[in-house]
């Protein structure tokens, strides 16, 4: 409409009249407009003025204004603090951190300004050291002092909580209450009564074994000091059970006869005390954790003392790692050793399993169990490790340990494919630090290939695949050819060590409690089958027998295929592993030649007696490997021999 002229609007409006009252209409709505911004406008900088002066105020309103705030904390005469513990670690040398579940922890209280610092000390004693006594041992053995939150020895008795929080400038303050044993004179506590020289005997055994190898002698001088230096600290052998109630020196003196274990360290640095004219040693503290901490004091745990019982095991087929993990969780006091457990296998249909079981039945419960816990609850490729669950909880991962240990001291059978470093620490408490080439062995072969290549020749991977291995074990760094062999160790740590630490330390609570003297590494060689070790254990009176040639033809075009051969001992065996008696001999594996034609022509294995029962009727080795193919494939074999 503004851009029209007179004569464009007269085509709409004939009358000048209604011409001149339009252009009226149109200017006064334009400047009616512009006013109603601009008012808007001036309104905001008023506004946003009187709010920035607002904020501006003069050196008499600053006076003033810090006048007003009140110095509450100033005026407080108790102030928040927080107190910890630290211990002296003799092993290591250095002071450690003591943890909340170990008797430490931090302790948050409300305490006078004025407290000086004996005063701090005699409150932590009172929360660290309750009657006197503590974890770490008895308040009178130590040698206590108090340092600030940098660890620093405090300046002199005279300095009050409240200097220290003007000097630190700390909203809120920490001390620590040092630890450390006094270093006593062994002579002191030793007392000769008799003019010979006293002897003690103990049989020397590796770490948490029960066996009696050698036997050898400590003995006691005048002085306190041992004579020969056998660099081993005594504990007594869960082969002989030891009430918890009683005191470390009540189980040596009482046993002085019976079998012992060690712990390598040095003789000489412990006090020998004499009680009830025996000599024994006093022990110290016999595990730590990674943090130096204590975990298990003077006293193993033993299982407890009492008269053999039976145990009833009914699994059903298929369910067994479910059956096999309630019932040890309701059962957690069998003892393997002295304990009679016999097994019940009920099939899916409902009926009971015809199978007399001697030792076979439990080799197949034990095997089965084992698969589906490899399935079910761990990750890896040729070795694994266990996976955490939502639903596995402590009591399950302890039932799983009791299992392993029911399968060694009844069978002598391991989970060999779980990684080593996992088993070692579950039996022993120490974790490995170094796992490369399990880590290796347990990423699929295409990882294992990339990784391997990039540590021995960096510049001849693929950087893309290489970048993508790695991401999908979670790496944060960019690998280099410089740090790619750090890099694979720390991925390697991470995940066979500190993913799997809450279900080793539950294995651990529950096998050290059986002692087992295990060679890992050995075992593990030992079990693991070939064509080769399977050949050897073969026995048959007709050896020159066309069936028995047969049998050895297939074993050997086995060698390269371990699933088969694993399935090969299953079905003979009722296990998946080279099993050997108790002085180092497999089991040897009889095989019988019979008399079976026709729709019956099959392979019949005993697996109590580890016996193979196989036809001589087969025409050929070709038809041989088929029905040998069949019987073992179908992974269905059912114990009907009553």
């Amino acid at each position: 409409m503004r851009g029209m002229t007179d004569n464009d609007l007269a085509e709409f409006l004939p009358n000048k009249g209604d011409i001149f009252a339009l252009r009226s209409f149109l200017s006064n709505k334009l400047s009616d407009t512009k006013s109603k911004k601009l008012s808007l406008m001036d309104k905001l900088r008023d506004r946003l003025e009187t709010t920035r002066n607002s904020k501006r105020p003069s050196k008499d309103d600053e006076v003033s204004s810090r006048k007003k705030i009140p110095k509450f904390n100033a005026k407080k005469q108790v102030h928040r603090v927080d107190l910890g513990w630290y211990h002296f670690n003799e092993t290591k040398g250095s002071y450690s951190q003591v943890r909340e579940k170990f008797g430490g922890g931090t302790r948050t209280l409300l305490l006078d300004k004025k407290m000086n610092k004996t005063a701090v000390i005699q409150k932590c004693l009172e929360l660290f050291f309750p009657d006197g006594e503590s974890r770490h041992g008895s308040l009178s053995d130590m040698i206590v002092d108090l340092t600030d939150f940098q660890l620093k020895p405090l300046p002199d008795e005279a300095t009050t909580i409240g200097d220290m929080i003007d000097k630190a400038k700390l909203h809120k303050i920490r001390f620590y209450l040092n630890t450390k044993m006094k270093k006593t004179n062994s002579s002191e506590k030793v007392e000769i009564e008799d003019e010979e020289m006293p002897v003690l005997k103990f049989k020397k055994s590796s770490a948490r074994t029960y066996s009696d190898e050698k036997e050898f002698e400590i003995q006691v001088t005048e002085e306190g000091n041992s004579v020969e230096n056998q660099n081993t600290v005594i504990i007594p052998s869960t082969s002989t059970p030891v009430h918890s109630d009683s005191t470390p020196m009540q189980d040596l003196s009482s046993n002085t006869e019976q079998s012992y274990i060690y712990i390598e360290n040095d003789i000489n640095g412990y006090d020998s005390i004499h009680t009830d004219g025996a000599y024994t040693l006093d022990i110290p503290n016999v595990w730590e954790d990674s943090l130096g901490e204590v975990a298990f004091t003077r006293v193993l745990p033993t299982l407890p003392v009492r008269d053999p019982r039976k145990f009833d095991i009914v699994v059903h087929r298929g369910h067994m790692l479910q059956d096999l993990i309630t019932f040890f969780k309701d059962n957690t006091d069998v003892d393997f050793r002295i304990d009679t457990i016999s097994v019940q296998i009920i099939l899916p249909n409902g009926d009971k399993e015809q199978a007399y079981d001697d030792g076979g039945v439990m080799r197949d419960i034990l095997t089965e169990f084992w698969a589906d816990f490899y399935e079910q609850c761990t990750t890896g490729q040729t070795i694994r490790v266990p996976c955490l669950r939502h639903d596995f909880q402590q009591n399950d991962w302890k039932a799983v340990a009791r299992i392993l240990a029911m399968g060694w001291i009844m069978q002598r059978m391991l989970p060999i494919r779980l990684a080593p470093s996992f088993l070692k620490s579950s039996l022993f408490g120490s974790a490995s630090e170094s796992v490369r080439e399990e880590f290796l062995l347990f990423i699929p072969p295409g990882e294992q290939k990339i990784l391997k290549d990039a540590i021995e020749k960096f510049d001849s991977v693929d950087q893309d695949e290489l970048i993508e291995v790695l991401s999908i074990h979670e790496s944060k760094v960019r690998a280099t050819n410089e740090n790619i062999g750090t890099v694979v160790d720390q991925i390697a740590h991470l995940e066979l060590v500190q993913e799997t630490a809450f279900v080793r330390e539950c294995f651990f609570e529950v096998l050290m409690l059986f002692a087992l003297n295990i060679d890992v590494d050995l075992e593990y060689s030992k079990m693991v089958p070939s064509s080769k070790k399977i050949l050897s254990i073969l026995v048959c009176e007709e050896s020159e027998s066309e069936s028995f040639k047969h049998l050895k033809r297939y074993i050997r075009e086995m060698d390269t295929d371990l699933k088969m051969l694993r399935c090969f001992l299953r079905f003979v065996t009722a296990s998946d592993l080279l099993l050997y008696d108790k002085y180092g001999k497999y089991h040897t594996i009889t095989v019988n030649l019979v008399d079976l034609t026709g729709i019956s022509r099959r392979p019949v294995a005993h697996t109590c007696g580890r016996v193979l029962e196989i036809p001589k009727t087969y025409e050929s080795y070709v038809i041989f490997k088929c029905e040998m193919n069949a019987v073992l494939n179908s992974n269905v074999w059912v114990m009907d021999i009553a």
